[in-house]
């Protein structure tokens, strides 16, 4: 994978999904809790992401597939489209597309990979 990329993981997901993440495609993944990000609203994050460029955001809020499809990529969007349940469980549900949807997102144009 490309290094030069980073990960954000939104608040709507358990920054243990962060670490796991990292593990899996050995690129850097942040929580939003880490960045400080929690208390911004999506459209200040998504100005960050588009700022920094290379950014991949994942997240469960339907916010950002808006705002990415109306105001464009950088960044760009894992959207979990799964229920609540624990993290452990989220992780072993969306682990084997995670890899596939970096790799999508970072080798081509599409903008918005959903894993359900």
């Amino acid at each position: 994978m490309q290094p030069d990329w980073e990960i954000w993981i939104d608040t709507n997901l358990s920054p243990i999904i962060a670490k796991w993440m990292a593990e899996a495609t050995g690129l850097v993944v942040k929580s939003s809790y880490s960045l400080s990000f929690h208390f911004l609203t999506d459209k200040e994050i998504y100005e960050k992401a588009k700022n920094r460029g290379r950014v991949i955001l994942v997240s469960k809020d339907a916010d950002f597939p808006e705002l990415i499809n109306r105001l464009g990529a950088p960044p760009k969007l894992i959207n979990i489209r799964i229920g609540n349940m624990g993290s452990r469980q989220l992780w072993e549900r969306i682990q084997a597309g995670i890899t596939e949807a970096v790799k999508i997102l970072m080798t081509s144009d599409v903008a918005i990979v959903e894993i359900d």
